[in-house]
C-alpha cells in the first residue's frame, strides 16, 4: 500500500503541474495538448487512488483477520493445560480401577520419574564439568607462565628477579591445580550417582620453588623445568579425558530423554485410546 501511495502522490502530481500556472502547463499549452494530457494525468491519478483504496481495504481487512486469530488463539490459550489435566485425572482413574493399563500406567510413572532424577544427576555432573574444565584452563595459564619463566631461569640465568616471578607464578600453578583437583572432587561425586568413570586430578608441589630457593643451580632449574613440564602433560591428558566425558554425558543426556519421550508417547497411547 505504501508503494501505492507513493504511486498515487506522483499522478497528483503531475496534474497539479497541468492545472497551475507552472512550466509544464506552459508547455503543454504552446503545443495545444494541455486538455488531453490533463485528461490523461487525471485518469492515471484515478487509477492510482483506485488501487491505494483497494490496497488500504485489504490491509483493513489483514487486520481484521488477525485481531480475529488472535482472538481465537487466546480463547485455546488454557486447552494445552487443560488437556494435560484431563489426561492426569483420566490416569489417575484408570490406575486406581487396575487391570493391564492401570499396571502399565504405574510403571510408565516410576520410569518417567527415575528417567527424570537421571536427569537432574546429568545435569549437575555437566556443571561440575563446566566448573573443572574452566579451573583446568586458568590452571594451564598459570603453569605456561610458570614454566616460561623457569626457562628463562635456566638458560639465561634470570637472577634474583626472574626467581621471584618464577616461584610467585609456580605458587600460583599450585594453587590453581588444587582448585581443579577440588572441582574434580564434586565431579567424581557426581559422576559416582551416575555409574561413569572418574578422571584422575594433576599433582604439583609447593616443595618445587622451596627446593629451587635452597639449591638455586642448574640442577635444580632443570629439575623444576621438569616437573613443569610433567604436570603440563599430566593436564593435557585431564583435558583429554573431560572433552571424552562432557562428549558421554552428552550421550546420555540423549539417551535419558530419548526414553522420557517414548515413554510419555505410550502414556498419551494408552490414555486417548483405553
Amino acid at each position: 500500500m505504501a508503494e501505492l501511495q507513493r504511486a498515487w502522490r506522483v499522478e497528483l502530481s503531475d496534474v497539479r503541474r497541468l492545472e497551475k500556472l507552472s512550466p509544464t502547463r506552459i508547455w503543454a499549452t504552446l503545443r495545444g495538448d494541455r486538455a488531453d494530457r490533463l485528461a490523461v494525468e487525471r485518469a492515471e491519478a484515478d487509477v492510482a487512488g483506485l488501487a491505494v483504496a483497494g490496497a488500504q481495504a485489504r490491509l483493513e481487512s489483514a487486520i481484521a483477520g488477525a485481531a480475529r486469530v488472535r482472538r481465537e488463539r487466546d480463547a485455546l490459550s488454557g486447552a494445552d493445560d487443560a488437556y494435560r489435566e484431563a489426561l492426569a485425572a483420566y490416569e489417575v482413574a484408570l490406575r486406581a480401577v487396575g487391570g493391564s493399563h492401570g499396571a502399565e500406567l504405574t510403571e510408565i510413572a516410576s520410569q518417567l520419574g527415575a528417567a527424570a532424577a537421571r536427569q537432574r544427576e546429568i545435569a549437575e555432573a555437566v556443571d561440575a564439568l563446566r566448573a573443572t574444565k574452566a579451573g583446568l584452563d586458568d590452571a594451564l595459564v598459570k603453569l605456561d607462565s610458570a614454566g616460561g619463566w623457569s626457562a628463562y631461569d635456566t638458560f639465561f640465568g634470570g637472577g634474583f628477579v626472574a626467581d621471584m616471578v618464577k616461584h610467585s607464578n609456580i605458587g600460583e600453578a599450585t594453587d590453581a591445580f588444587g582448585e581443579v583437583n577440588r572441582a574434580l572432587e564434586r565431579l567424581s561425586t557426581e559422576l559416582a550417582d551416575l555409574e561413569a568413570p572418574t578422571v584422575d586430578g594433576v599433582e604439583m608441589s609447593d616443595t618445587l620453588a622451596i627446593f629451587d630457593v635452597l639449591f638455586d643451580n642448574v640442577f635444580s632449574d632443570w629439575m623444576v623445568m621438569d616437573r613443569i613440564s610433567e604436570a603440563r602433560t599430566g593436564a593435557e591428558e585431564l583435558d583429554v579425558c573431560l572433552t571424552q566425558l562432557a562428549e558421554h554425558l552428552a550421550a546420555i543426556a540423549v539417551e535419558t530423554s530419548t526414553h522420557i519421550d517414548t515413554l510419555m508417547g505410550r502414556r498419551a497411547a494408552i490414555l486417548t485410546t483405553a
